[in-house]
């Protein structure tokens, strides 16, 4: 008998299996969803529940991507598993906003099919004037005895309804007859995953996702708010740092205990020294990776300011890759890493409930930690298994860090505690003299007897004044430590830095003199190009007898807007990526003075207002208004950000002032005020009502020489 062949006949009921099996459950097939809109290059996904419970219940899925035509939903949404996704990861082809897709398989329609039994797709693409409307009835693939070739879905294509606009896009999902009901604790697992989606560091703010509520229990709504909270600021070790791929940690490390010295390291570390990564002969399969790690003592929560049930309900090591969450690490009683088990034979170790941990992965660095079919994880391979024991070896270094300064603290505090208890000795003595005399001389007048006490409390005063002078000593210590080092840097590179500085700027005068000066945009370039030069020499200038600098830049007058104007093209980068808008308003006037000090006032203040606009919202308007007004010689510059809280307004202006934390010097508004004072001008922080146009946020007034540099 000759050979013949024979074509597998999937009955429909596989939909069905499918999606139960590769979707855990509705809030899992939720988040699926809020992916699938990130692949198609949304912006915005939004998530519309209403009526829940009831029999009328709807969950909407909405975004703005690049949406479907009608071949895309023949050729791929009809066929699961076509791979394009797949093959758009392996040939790195990013979309117009420079994303890899996240999803492979074709999950995302079973995941409607676990929320809900009907689905009804809305989409439009940017290729087609009509909208696609897709009507999918799951309960059809539940018949076992049709094949799945047998089910039919309809769908047509109409005059846009929802989608008016022509370069309107997206899709809209939109699920009823759901399949589960909605508790208060779905909800609440709901909104902590998708609070939990995205990673709070990677620079992933052209995606936003929000949750609405209506018609709906009135509990229901306090979860539509899914901005994290700022626990991850009152951790009391933090840890940051790149692992490359040969298992190298570039490290910044942080404690910072209540009523203790902060202390801060930053250094490079080979893992093979630390957990299980020494077992690891060959060379790691994995490629590197970022990790933030935030460790909490929780018996500190008062203290420092905290809920214990913010912690246990962040606790874990979640895993992004390119900025999206993966499940379930970092799940609630997820211990991946093993972390409770290695606490039970060291004590003191880092439990998995103590620890808010993110790593960062990208596709292009790990195209071999490839997700389960089923969503749970990564395939467990060898490159899994490698990523896992260096994940765990930066835990465990975080662990030795901390137990050295747990050791530096005891001591510190063992020493405290002698000298305390040497002045608490001295005071008991005095008061047992005191005692012994009063008793043999009872007569004694009040004025002898007024002069011991005052002698007895002065001994528990100096005590006081001893802790507050160890402590201010210790700050001072280390600021004038980070001084003289910085010092000593300068002066190892200042000769050939400044030597680098005047040929730069040598070579562009000769560039000037080869090109046509006069074309604007050439002209523009060549300015900012010298500014930023003079601002560089004037910064060495700054540093003192380190350097030697035969000629300082001339004042000469200046154009101020075009000094603005310089300004913001040298910060151009900056602003555009947190996506600030700036306005020159007024009336433009000159002033006499070094150039390079004159832009570094603005780039100051723009690099400030970029740091604080950055902190609100991606959905939030970020903008600069920068006003002159030449009847005063004044210019005035605000942004819509947080501004400056009260307590701290006073401090601003003084060197080493920083609100920014670790990443502010406190120099920024120090040196412009210098600057501007040493042509008899000044800067001075006012109110929104102090000027017309002003914002809510920090508003300066830069008033220009008004004297014999008056132009």
């Amino acid at each position: 008998m000759p050979t013949k062949t024979v074509s597998f006949t999937p009955k429909a009921r596989l939909i069905k299996i499918l999606g139960e099996h590769l979707i855990k459950d509705a809030t899992v097939g939720l988040l699926e969803l809020v992916k699938n809109s990130y692949d198609a290059d949304s912006t915005i996904c939004e998530i519309h529940m209403s009526s829940l419970n009831k029999d009328n219940a709807k969950i909407i899925i909405k975004d703005n991507g690049s949406g479907m035509d009608l071949e895309t939903f023949l050729k791929k949404w009809m066929n699961p598993a076509t791979g394009h996704k797949e093959e758009q990861k392996k040939n790195n082809e990013r979309t117009s906003l420079g994303r890899l897709p996240l999803g492979e398989k074709g999950v995302g329609r079973f995941a409607a099919q676990q929320i809900g039994n009907k689905l009804k797709l809305i989409s439009k693409s940017i290729n087609s004037p009509q909208e696609l409307v897709v009507n999918v009835d799951w309960k059809k693939f539940e018949n076992n005895k049709l094949d799945l070739v047998d089910v039919e879905v309809e769908y047509k294509l109409q005059t846009p309804i929802n989608f008016k606009e022509y370069d309107d896009t997206g899709i809209i999902l939109e699920i009823t007859d759901l399949k589960y009901q909605w508790s208060e604790q779905n909800i609440k697992n709901l909104s902590g995953a998708l609070k939990r989606m995205k990673s709070p560091f990677k620079n992933i703010n052209d995606f936003q996702v929000s949750l609405n509520f209506y018609d709906c229990p009135s509990e229901f709504s306090a979860y539509e708010n899914l901005e994290l909270s700022d626990i991850l600021n009152k951790a009391h070790y933090k840890l940051y740092g790149i692992v490359d791929k040969t298992g190298q940690l570039d490290f910044e490390y942080e404690s910072n205990l209540p009523g203790q010295d902060k202390q801060f390291r930053k250094d490079q570390m080979n893992l093979r020294e630390f957990g299980n990564v020494a077992d690891i002969q060959d060379p790691f399969e994995c490629g590197g990776f970022i990790i933030n790690f935030y460790h909490y003592n929780k018996t500190l929560d008062k203290k420092s300011g905290f809920v214990k049930k913010d912690i246990d309900e962040l606790s874990g090591v979640s895993v992004f890759r390119d900025g999206i969450r993966i499940l379930p690490y970092g799940e609630k009683g997820n211990d991946w890493l093993g972390l409770d088990n290695q606490r039970v034979q060291d004590t003191s170790f880092i439990g998995n409930d103590t620890i808010i941990g993110l790593v960062e992965i990208d596709q292009v660095e790990n195209p071999n930690l490839i997700d389960k079919a089923n969503r749970e994880g990564l395939i467990e391979n060898k490159s899994y298994i490698h990523f896992k024991t260096l994940v765990f070896a930066c835990v465990d270094f975080l662990y030795k860090e901390k137990l050295k300064d747990k050791s530096k603290e005891d001591k510190l505090k063992k020493e405290k505690k002698d000298i305390s208890q040497k002045f608490l000795a001295v005071k008991k003595t005095l008061e047992k003299t005191a005692e012994e005399i009063l008793s043999k001389n009872p007569n004694l007048e009040d004025e002898v007897i007024n002069n011991f006490k005052k002698t007895i409390d002065s001994i528990a005063d100096l005590q006081t004044h001893f802790n507050e002078a160890v402590e201010d000593l210790e700050t001072s210590n280390k600021r004038l430590f980070h001084l003289a080092g910085t010092g000593l840097a300068a002066e190892r590179f200042t000769h050939e830095f400044s030597r680098l500085v005047s040929g730069a700027n040598d070579s562009l005068l000769r560039l000037r003199n080869l090109i046509d000066i006069k074309v604007p945009k050439v002209k523009k370039e060549i300015d900012t190009i010298y500014g930023a030069l003079e601002a560089l020499r004037n910064d060495i200038k700054l540093l003192g007898p380190v350097f030697y600098i035969k000629k300082v830049a001339q004042e000469k007058e200046l154009d101020l807007e075009e000094i603005i104007s310089n300004s913001l093209l040298l910060m151009e980068s900056s602003l555009n990526k947190a996506s600030i808008k700036v306005e020159i308003l007024g009336s433009n006037f000159k002033t006499k003075m070094r150039e390079g000090s004159c832009m570094q006032i603005f780039v100051n203040l723009l690099d400030n207002s970029v740091y604080w606009l950055s902190k609100k919202t991606e959905t939030d308007k970020r903008l600069i208004k920068i006003i002159l007004e030449s009847r005063t010689k004044s210019i005035y510059f605000t942004d819509n950000g947080p501004g400056v809280v009260a307590r701290y307004r006073e401090k601003i202006f003084e060197p080493f002032f920083s609100m920014k934390g670790e990443t502010g010097r406190g120099l920024g508004l120090y040196i412009a005020k210098e600057i501007l004072e040493e042509i008899k001008g000044d800067i001075f922080l006012i109110n929104k009502d102090d000027f017309p146009g002003l914002m809510e946020g920090a508003s300066f007034k830069l008033v220009f020489s008004q004297s014999e540099n008056e132009l």
